[in-house]
């Protein structure tokens, strides 16, 4: 019998290990990475308006800057996931960063719009190799009962980088330009992609197989890459039925149009709805990713600690959080003064954010090791693409209709737009992922039998072959 999560539903000795006797070294250069990467764009939201004025475009056109990076990384990294799963990763994210960095200061240098669309799309091709080789690399790195805590603690870096963006990037931008606020952004990603080559290129499943040996020792002694390195059609055929997989993508869909949307016009709300200023407006939105922060931080320690109660309870607290965040934003955009709609918004955003780091460790427990790059890769498209690139312009559409059909004020109109785009969206987040809670513990079972099964062979052959 093959053990693929030794120790589930009790205390496993893995929970004494941490993550600095596990080797902090590349986790902490993938945070730093993945920060990087949202501060950019965190500096590119504040320095908008700039750019339509220096180059004197108008609203829609200035939009396209936001729309052709959100586009192009989220349709790269699903090539990039294949690309990650057959090579090696870490020079796939190295290159990643290098070109996404130089893109960043040859945009610093745009002298008209076109020069600036190209740059910045370059830069978005460079970033769409963040998803797919960070997740399956960490995966592959770190112990499986540490696998939560390492999967959060990167993912914190999403909402730190927003905020240090939003800070930082706010006061170069104010102080200096648009153009020097792009430098600050591009240099460390172009520095930190060099760093990235001395990492260590894991074999896939090693984690797994690490933990699969304690049964079978023989595995201790092959951790190397499946022989069959699969083709992209075959990758997101397997991961579509793949039933928690699939309504995990779906769900994180329904998660993207929800938080793209917020993100998008929660300035815009509070400066029509209760009279904010734009500074103050900012301050909101950086406090709001600053609680996600924190959630998502202590919410790896949490999700290594739920696994213990088994994977479908691990599913239960993401269907929980979806339906918390749902809920609370919901609500936050409804009540009548400012300060409870930030207390309510911020409490939503702390409290759903713990079940994060949990939600990605699913991802990569029910994913074949062999391709779960590409796994990564068509979970973050979900977010970016399916639900991110749609949200603003759905939302500011329903605002405009109601103001137009129902003679609402500005603020009023974005208020109710923000609350049906985030309540129905929520409601069908949250029926994806009831569904994902009725497979999780057997397709995770599954698929990690499989793996470790067909690897146990590959070793028998192997010792056999090595005793003639």
């Amino acid at each position: 019998m093959v053990t693929v999560l030794p120790g589930e539903g009790e205390v496993s000795a893995h929970r004494a290990q941490t993550l600095r006797q596990a080797g902090a070294g590349p986790l902490t250069v993938l945070f730093i990475l993945n920060a990087i990467d949202e501060f950019d764009r965190a500096v590119l939201a504040i320095s908008l308006d700039r750019i339509r004025v220096d180059f004197g475009l108008s609203d829609a056109t200035v939009g396209l800057l936001p729309l052709a990076v959100v586009l192009i990384t989220g349709l790269l990294s699903l090539p990039a996931g294949n690309w990650a799963d057959r090579w090696s990763r870490r020079y796939i994210l190295s290159v990643g960063a290098v070109v996404w960095g130089t893109a960043g200061l040859a945009a610093a240098g745009a002298q008209n719009f076109i020069q600036l669309f190209l740059t910045r799309a370059l830069l978005g091709a460079g970033q769409g190799t963040i998803g797919p080789t960070h997740g399956s690399l960490i995966s592959d790195y770190y112990p499986v009962r540490l696998r939560g805590r390492a999967l959060g603690y990167h993912r914190a870096a999403n909402p730190l980088g927003q905020v240090l963006g939003a800070v930082i990037g706010g006061a170069i931008v104010a102080a200096a330009s648009w153009r020097w606020a792009f430098v600050a952004a591009a240099f460390p990603g172009l520095l930190m992609g060099l760093v990235a080559l001395r990492l260590r290129e894991p074999a896939r499943g090693e984690a797994d197989l690490k933990d699969a040996a304690v049964d079978n020792p023989l595995l201790k002694e092959f951790l190397t890459d499946p022989e069959d390195k699969w083709g992209f059609r075959r990758s997101l055929g397997t991961i579509w039925r793949n039933r928690t997989l699939r309504y995990l993508i779906l769900s994180n869909a329904a998660f993207g149009f929800m938080l793209s949307g917020v993100v998008f016009w929660i300035p815009a709300f509070f400066e029509r709805r209760y009279g904010f200023s734009g500074q103050e407006a900012s301050l909101a939105l950086a406090a709001l990713a600053l609680c996600a922060f924190f959630g998502t931080w202590y919410g790896g320690p949490l999700a290594d600690r739920w696994l213990e109660r088994g994977m479908t309870f691990l599913a239960r607290v993401g269907l929980l959080a979806t339906v918390i965040l749902t809920a609370t934003w919901a609500v936050g955009f409804a009540v009548p003064n400012a300060a409870a709609s930030l207390a309510t918004l911020f409490a939503g955003a702390f409290l759903a954010s713990l079940g994060i780091p949990g939600l990605i460790n699913i991802v990569a427990a029910a994913s074949p090791p062999h391709i779960r790059a590409q796994a990564f890769a068509a979970f973050g498209l979900a977010l970016a693409v399916l639900g991110g690139a749609l949200a603003p312009v759905i939302v500011g559409l329903v605002s405009e209709y109601l103001q137009s059909q129902f003679s609402m004020s500005e603020g009023e109109g974005l208020r109710m737009g923000l609350v049906l785009s985030t309540t129905i969206a929520g409601a069908i987040g949250a029926g994806l992922m009831y569904r994902a809670t009725l497979y999780a513990a057997g397709d995770v079972q599954r698929v990690l039998a499989e793996f470790i099964s067909t690897q146990a062979a590959r070793a028998q052959r192997n010792n056999g072959a090595g005793s003639l």
